[in-house]
């Protein structure tokens, strides 16, 4: 019996886009609603909320390279509480675009209320981008990187935040991701 592969693979890609994992030229909506979501909840402090949009297991990594802090494993809610706690500044999504499996989100700092919420301090009206990876409507990674699309980028694993490889090294080994 001939199998319709065209129509299946149609379907397939449809159906990536459609959860904002595929590799269209821009992010779905899908995409935007959940990084809008997350932004919109931390920066009316939220934090339970804007856990909320976590995967478990996710990886977070606030600050690229070497002068930020070292990727981490969120496990569970309490960790996703922790690492959303952990940011002082609120943000307002201005913009985002597709940049290979990530979707890069542009913010304007704003000061916020909630745990670890601040004024912001000098960080207030000043951006910050972040590259999100979105799997069937939540963060599986949110990694701090350079507004300069020239500095390097934060060498992460796309692969999942268990996944070894020569960027993720296993946890417990040098470079590799801590649990919270």
């Amino acid at each position: 019996m001939r199998r319709p592969w065209g129509l299946w693979c149609a379907v397939a890609g449809i159906a990536l886009l459609a959860c904002g994992c595929g590799g269209g030229a821009g992010p779905t909506a899908a995409a935007t609603k959940v990084i809008k979501g997350w932004s919109d909840a931390l920066r009316k402090g939220d934090v339970s909320s804007a856990a909320s949009y976590f995967a478990l297991p996710s990886v977070f990594a606030d600050g690229p390279g070497p002068y930020g802090q070292p990727a981490v494993t969120i496990g569970n809610l309490a960790d996703a509480r922790i690492v959303n706690a952990s940011l002082p500044c609120g943000a307002k999504l201005i913009s985002e675009a597709r940049s290979g499996p990530f979707i890069n989100a542009l913010f304007r700092l704003t000061g916020r209320p909630g745990p670890g919420g601040s004024d912001c301090g000098s960080g207030a009206g000043q951006t910050a981008r972040v590259d999100f990876q979105i799997v069937r409507g939540k963060i599986t990674a949110w990694i701090r990187v350079p507004l300069s699309p020239s500095a390097p980028p934060q060498q992460v694993n796309p692969g999942g935040p268990n996944s070894p490889g020569p960027s993720n090294p296993p946890p417990g080994t040098p470079g590799g991701t801590q649990n919270i």
